[in-house]
């Protein structure tokens, strides 16, 4: 049985997002980027398998596009709202989610965006 990277990625870019809505007690800077990023990507998942599981799929790209900015509100957020955390809090609850983020969505948007190979 082979696993495709959309059915690793998902659950783990989904679960980010969920721990750090969960994790956060600030709705601009934690909750609302944690929610947009884990709908994200379920509906891009969910697009993607109804669609066949094209190449090069531009609308899920689309789908996926609010996770990726998600992510990278989670990581500067807090910095240019000023919101008053501990270094570890903010290591924990924006940086290291917002790394996470940004690095699953596009990692998911490099592969949804892959060309067919040629023809041997």
């Amino acid at each position: 049985m082979t696993v495709d990277l959309p059915a690793a990625l998902t659950p783990a870019l989904a679960a980010v997002g969920v721990a750090v809505a969960g994790g956060s007690e600030r709705t601009v800077t934690g909750i609302l980027p944690g929610v947009v990023a884990a709908l994200a990507a379920v509906v891009a998942d969910a697009l993607w398998r109804r669609r066949g599981k094209r190449w090069h799929d531009g609308p899920v790209i689309v789908a996926l596009l609010p996770a990726l900015a998600a992510g990278l509100w989670l990581g500067v957020g807090g910095t240019l709202l000023h919101v008053h955390r501990s270094e570890v809090a903010r290591l924990l609850l924006e940086l290291g989610p917002g790394l996470a983020v940004t690095g699953l969505a596009t990692t998911l948007i490099s592969y949804h965006g892959r060309h067919p190979p040629p023809p041997a």
